[in-house]
């Protein structure tokens, strides 16, 4: 039995080492956690991180905060913090 996640799966159906067919947002051998880039399982919402506020798309993985640059604050680091002078440079 595959036991995938109804959430996360395509189907109730796994290849020949027990993975399951995931959607695009999700991962894992039974697809029950968000794939890179997304958060908050089980909606497994994109990230969405700003690419000049933040170091990476990757944001954690139940918030969804991503990881700011200096100079930049916000879930997506999409705003400056006080005493910068203007977004996004």
């Amino acid at each position: 039995e595959c036991n995938c996640d109804a959430h996360g799966s395509v189907a109730d159906t796994c290849g020949a080492r027990g993975q399951c067919l995931c959607h695009s947002n999700y991962a894992g051998l039974r697809c029950d956690q968000c794939a890179q880039g997304f958060y908050g399982y089980p909606s497994c919402s994109p990230c969405q991180c700003s690419p000049h506020g933040s170091r990476h798309s990757a944001c954690e993985p139940t918030a969804g905060q991503c990881e700011c640059l200096t100079g930049f604050t916000g879930l997506q680091c999409d705003r400056c913090l006080s005493g910068a002078y203007s977004f996004p440079y």
